[in-house]
């Protein structure tokens, strides 16, 4: 009887300490999930964006969005870019031929180059209000630093980026069919991030510019 007892005790023991181990597994797991914090708004490697899985980053060829089957407009590909110049941010098509996101053009060389040739430079992707979004550019799962990504809250640019630089508010405009929104600023030089979320709270545009990338 003493041996059973035993026994039996003995195999409570070896039950909570696999369980035991199991916990403290899944809050190790947990951990490392942690939300990725931007301590300077300088740091240049933090202006990327992943599409559809795939990184692209401040520097890297624009014409390298072809891995994701996104392509440049027709006529915009006649376009040249004088040197240490950029062209203000231009639509990029998937493969159904909509425009789902756009890319800042940025020429960082000495001589003038085709606009295929150029590097990214900038990146925006959204509309001031999110019900506006269409499914092609949802689809492209589309996030950055921090995983901020189209419908984060402001809650999440906070834990990201920290308080803003500069906020600036619209009205709803009933005539001109505008909705509100609030625009949210962290930049220095010319490096920055911008935020617009609409009035139910989602994050609807994103957009961040890295013009000296190969700078500190």
């Amino acid at each position: 009887m003493k041996k059973k007892i035993f026994s039996i005790l003995l195999i409570g023991i070896l039950l909570i300490g696999v369980c035991g181990c199991k916990k403290k597994d899944e809050t190790n797991n947990n951990s490392s999930s942690k939300v990725e914090t931007v301590t300077s708004i300088r740091d240049n490697s933090i202006y990327f964006v992943s599409i559809s899985g795939k990184k692209f980053k401040a520097g890297d060829k624009l014409s390298s969005i072809s891995k994701v089957k996104l392509s440049l407009k027709e006529k915009d590909l006649s376009q040249t870019i004088p040197k240490n110049r950029y062209l203000m941010a231009k639509s990029v098509l998937n493969s159904k031929g909509v425009e789902v996101c756009s890319f800042v053009a940025l020429n960082d060389t000495d001589s003038t180059i085709d606009y295929k040739d150029a590097v990214i430079g900038g990146f925006e992707v959204g509309d001031i209000n999110y019900g506006r979004l269409s499914s092609d550019t949802l689809a492209l799962n589309i996030e950055i630093v921090g995983g901020i990504k189209l419908g984060s809250s402001y809650e999440d640019l906070v834990k990201v980026f920290g308080e803003e630089d500069f906020k600036y508010e619209a009205e709803a405009n009933e005539k001109l069919k505008m909705p509100s929104y609030t625009t949210y600023k962290y930049s220095s030089g010319y490096k920055g991030f911008e935020f617009t979320i609409d009035d139910s709270g989602k994050v609807s545009k994103i957009h961040w510019n890295n013009y000296n990338y190969n700078e500190d």
